[in-house]
């Protein structure tokens, strides 16, 4: 009975270690795949789709070439090639025929649409994206600013300098949001999800190519600070190329396109995408600056970040929406050029309450331009009132997408400032500015 046991016992060793070792049976070996970092997609002629793919060449990153040393990082590491076809798969199969290597799409940092194309709506291209089995949920989408074909031309302008290998550079430069403010956080998946909910609307990155080509050539005039009553431009008053900058790399990623369902309705400056990640409670921290309280045309910079998760209530007055905000944020004081003793136990909340209205004050002029312009909801505050609702049928047959052009908010920040830098009471210098009273 033993030696029974024992011989149906090595049997099932052998017949599970027979399936075990039919895993390799369909391998791709990793020097017979191609790698493209991002893809993009412009309007070809007639239906077609324009498709470009920037793949990575291994033999040119961190020094694989013949220079060594790290030469071929940035523009030589790359490879962009492409193709006019009826559909991304296909157009794939048409790059595979005269590329050596298999190409691999699991790899892709960035999803680039241009503006043409989303503005007449992208839902066909994301529900093929979200089926293919090799791309990443976390690829980030992007909008390339521009007529033509942008998605092409913002590829062709990513020459990193800083980084050998330019899929290091869309991963870090994508990621930057959470210590700048004036990008979000619009993944694949994200995109997905919320083109097909009845609670948010998606968003993508704003992207182009700097217009200015000499220091002589900037000027201030494409910024949005006259729209919000300035008369001067504050650092986040910008979209993607028209960054008042100059230099070797071309690219610039800045503002939020924003989308109602799968077609792109409007775009927000930086300023209002950093004002967006604090109603969604994603805000990291960032150089936010502010017009000194009691010196007129002087600045006070703070590093602000969020100290909690924003409070969303809403609340219907008849059939119209009234939603209620409440933020709090956290700063440390950085630079007062009017010298002025912000530190002091009196001054502090007075420099307080003027970040607090300053803020308020952005975040509700962004909110009524959701409104008002774009009739978008893409901070998810369907989701609060959903919860009101006992079944599904209710909810849909509420049309939270309809009730929200017509919403009214509240909002309330709350800023505290905690420490002062390295310096614990300001002084003027001789002959400037003294102390307000």
């Amino acid at each position: 009975m033993k030696n029974k046991i024992r011989k149906i016992c090595i049997i099932l060793v052998m017949l599970i270690m027979c399936q075990l070792t039919t895993g390799c049976y369909d391998r791709r070996e990793l020097d017979e795949l191609a790698y493209p970092i991002a893809v993009g997609f412009d309007k070809g002629e007639g239906k077609f789709l324009r498709m470009s793919l920037q793949i990575v060449v291994p033999t040119k990153i961190a020094g694989g070439g013949e220079g060594g040393g790290g030469e071929g990082g940035g523009k030589e590491s790359v490879s962009i090639m492409t193709v006019e076809t009826p559909t991304i798969y296909s157009g794939l199969n048409m790059v595979n025929t005269y590329v050596s290597k298999q190409i691999n799409l699991s790899h892709v940092k960035a999803i680039i649409f241009s503006e043409e194309l989303a503005r007449e709506g992208i839902e066909k291209y994301i529900n093929a994206i979200t089926r293919g089995r090799e791309f990443r949920g976390n690829a980030y989408i992007l909008v390339a600013k521009g007529t033509g074909n942008s998605a092409e031309k913002f590829m062709r302008e990513v020459k990193p300098e800083l980084e050998s290998n330019p899929a290091k550079y869309y991963e870090m430069v994508l990621n930057a949001f959470d210590y700048t403010g004036f990008t979000a956080e619009a993944t694949l998946i994200s995109f997905y999800r919320n083109m097909t909910s009845h609670t948010t609307q998606p968003m993508a990155v704003l992207a182009n190519v700097s217009e200015f080509e000499k220091s002589e050539d900037i000027t201030l005039e494409y910024s949005t600070y006259k729209q919000k009553g300035r008369n001067y431009p504050l650092p986040g008053d910008y979209t993607a190329g028209n960054m008042p900058k100059v230099g070797n790399l071309k690219t610039e990623v800045m503002g939020m396109a924003v989308f109602d369902g799968a077609r792109m309705v409007g775009e927000m400056d930086g300023e209002e995408t950093s004002y967006h990640l604090m109603v969604e409670g994603k805000y990291g921290y960032s150089y936010v600056t502010i017009p000194d309280p009691e010196a007129k045309d002087l600045f006070v910079l703070l590093n602000l970040r969020q100290d909690r998760q924003p409070k969303k209530k809403v609340e219907m007055i008849g059939d119209k929406p009234h939603i209620y905000i409440y933020i709090k944020l956290e700063a440390d004081v950085l630079s007062i050029q009017s010298g002025i003793n912000y530190e002091s136990i009196g001054k502090t909340r007075i420099l307080e309450q003027a970040t607090e209205e300053f803020i308020t004050e952005g975040i509700e002029r962004m909110l009524n331009r959701t409104v008002e312009e774009f009739g978008s909801d893409t901070f998810g505050i369907g989701e609060v009132i959903k919860k009101k609702f006992l079944t599904w049928d209710q909810w849909t047959d509420f049309d939270w997408k309809e009730k929200y052009r017509a919403s009214s908010f509240t909002v309330n920040v709350d800023v505290k400032i905690r420490r002062p830098g390295h310096i614990i009471k300001s002084i003027p210098a001789h002959g400037t500015q003294k102390e307000g009273k």
